[in-house]
């Protein structure tokens, strides 16, 4: 074998390696861009899950809301359902209670509205139950008001409600 004859059959060992260590490098390197677009793919669906909850309606809050910010919540309602402020007769909330032997305790506000169209009442409803802030609507008790002619006006009572994760304090 000639001295030329070597060099071409180092060079062709070497391109040969090269070649090989590339097809592994690049093996890798796919194998490594996979992982990353599947954890990209995760991250994508878990930002999409944490903005769905951020939206959501809490189902408990975890304290006690202050009295002024549940009135600003019900006056903002009124005022989103067309009625003057001057229909809110009362804001009444209660003391919370516990719910059966959970670790909840459930907070009632009662509202009364008088002299409003039933459209109003629903729309006021639909804006604090289902308007993102927390409140359930337990009882509804609509009446005509007393001693005039309603004109389709209605007197309400309506009872809002919102859970606090509070369990019992064990000793």
């Amino acid at each position: 074998m000639t001295r030329s004859g070597i060099l071409v059959g180092v060079a062709c060992a070497g391109l040969l390696a090269g070649v090989a260590w590339s097809g592994y490098y690049f093996q890798r390197q796919r194998t490594a861009a996979a992982a990353e677009h599947s954890s990209l793919a995760e991250c994508g669906r878990l930002a999409g899950d944490i903005e769905r909850l951020r939206v959501r309606p809490a189902l408990a809050s975890d304290q006690e809301r202050l009295e002024t910010e549940t009135t600003r919540m019900i006056e903002a309602a009124v005022q989103s359902a067309g009625m003057d402020k001057s229909r809110l007769v009362r804001i009444e909330p209660a003391p919370p209670s516990r719910v059966g032997e959970t670790p909840y305790k459930q907070k009632p506000t009662l509202v009364r509205l008088r002299n409003v169209r039933m459209e109003q009442i629903v729309s006021f409803v639909h804006e604090l139950a289902g308007g993102g802030h927390g409140l359930t609507t337990k009882s509804i008790r609509i009446s005509a008001p007393r001693r005039q002619e309603t004109g389709g006006l209605w007197t309400a009572e309506i009872t809002f409600v919102y859970l606090i994760y509070d369990p019992p304090k064990t000793k």
